[in-house]
């Protein structure tokens, strides 16, 4: 993360700033909510018409367009942005998106999603300050699973063994 980044993300007061949100999958729906939540005003870039169609019906501001043209984020508002959320699901658009928007808003915080480490590596390089890695999530959370069941059985065992101490035994 650069320092002129670093400066801007710990400056951000969620009442005041702007968000854009590009992609609106369930990736971005879910990251769009979350920050209108937290105060901040989102602006949605997406492709797909009837989901701009269903997010304007429910007043949200949204831009037709493609994240990798200068004109639909200056339309977004990019120029005033203090977030860029890349939730596309190509990654090739996401590492040429993080160069884009790195020229268009020096200061802005860029979050990217990628599908692989190498790829997000990219992003990085490109420009992203914060790149969340789609198989080091889905390991992880595998991870935690299987911890969270042995973990579970272990102290189950440990509850029925106490029990079976603690029963007053037959003589």
């Amino acid at each position: 993360m650069s320092n002129t980044s670093r400066q801007h993300h710990d400056r951000i007061n969620p009442s005041h700033h702007r968000a854009i949100v590009a992609g609106f999958g369930v990736v971005g729906r879910m990251v769009a909510l979350e920050l209108e939540r937290s105060g901040l005003e989102v602006t949605i870039i997406e492709l797909n018409l009837k989901t701009i169609e269903k997010q304007l019906g429910l007043d949200k501001k949204v831009v037709y367009g493609d994240v990798l043209d200068p004109e639909t984020l200056r339309k977004a508002g990019i120029d005033q942005a203090d977030v860029f959320v890349l939730a596309v699901p190509n990654e090739d658009d996401a590492i040429k998106a993080c160069a884009v928007v790195r020229e268009l808003n020096p200061d802005i915080f860029i979050a990217a999603r990628t599908n692989f480490v190498s790829r997000g590596m990219l992003c990085t390089q490109a420009g992203a300050d914060c790149v969340i890695v789609e198989e080091v999530v889905t390991a992880q959370a595998m991870q935690q699973a299987i911890i969270s069941k042995f973990n579970g059985k272990k102290h189950a065992d440990e509850l029925t063994n106490a029990e079976s101490a603690a029963e007053p035994q037959a003589g």
